[in-house]
């Protein structure tokens, strides 16, 4: 068992075995398949593996609640990332190192400019090193234990996409001037893609209505993003 963890729901559609996998990781890789094929597609690339309908978070927050005998919670550091991410093994391998190092909560690689960019302060700065930052997306984020165990405390499965990142921002506190990272001088790739999977899974009316529902419970302000500061 290495101290820390690769979490992912992959579908039919995705080739992360071609870039995660190398034998040189200083990762475990826990594989969720979710899609239509054979009962143990991608096993073989994993350490842990669980073939489950549903989102990343879904996922996660079913075996972190439910599988002990994996051990889960006791990992330091997760990644657990969208499964079309483009992103080496040794760019992973880095950022868990730089997570470490930077003793931060939350952590994630910038969007390069071949990127779907959903929100501007994840696009890749080339006169950056690394930013700190309000706001990690829900994508590509690097937790440390204590920040995913925090999460997991709040988070409700209902939420199968949209939001989930304001949630869990809010829940560590968006005030933190040290404890958000997004790093520049790494970046990875969203593909740029007309309809996603998870629109498969829940179409974007009822993601972002069932976020709307949980905001309003929890009385979550909407975040305005903000870099702290910037190492270059």
């Amino acid at each position: 068992m290495k101290e820390n963890l690769l979490f992912t729901s992959a579908g039919d559609n995705t080739k992360f075995y071609d870039i995660w996998c190398s034998e040189d990781r200083n990762y475990d890789i826990f594989i969720c398949y979710y899609g239509d094929d054979v009962e143990n597609k991608y096993q073989e690339y994993s350490d842990h593996y669980l073939k489950r309908k549903g989102s990343k978070m879904q996922n996660f927050h079913h075996v972190w609640n439910t599988y002990d005998d994996v051990l889960i919670k006791n990992y330091k550091n997760y990644y657990i990332v969208d499964d079309d991410i483009i992103i080496s093994t040794k760019e992973i391998n880095e950022l868990f190192i730089l997570l470490n190092e930077l003793n931060v909560w939350i952590l994630q690689p910038s969007f390069s400019f071949k990127s779907q960019v959903s929100h501007g302060i994840t696009k890749q700065k080339k006169d950056s090193k690394y930013r700190y930052t309000n706001f990690i997306e829900i994508n590509t984020p690097f937790f440390s234990n204590y920040a995913i165990t925090e999460c997991m405390k709040v988070y409700d499965p209902i939420l199968t996409g949209y939001g989930i990142d304001i949630l869990f921002m809010w829940t560590l506190g968006t005030d933190k001037e040290d404890k958000y990272v997004i790093v520049d001088y790494i970046s990875c790739v969203n593909p740029v893609r007309l309809k996603r999977e998870i629109d498969k899974l829940e179409i974007v009316s009822t993601r972002i209505e069932n976020w709307n529902k949980i905001q309003k419970i929890l009385q979550i302000p909407n975040i305005k993003h903000k870099n702290f500061s910037i190492i270059r």
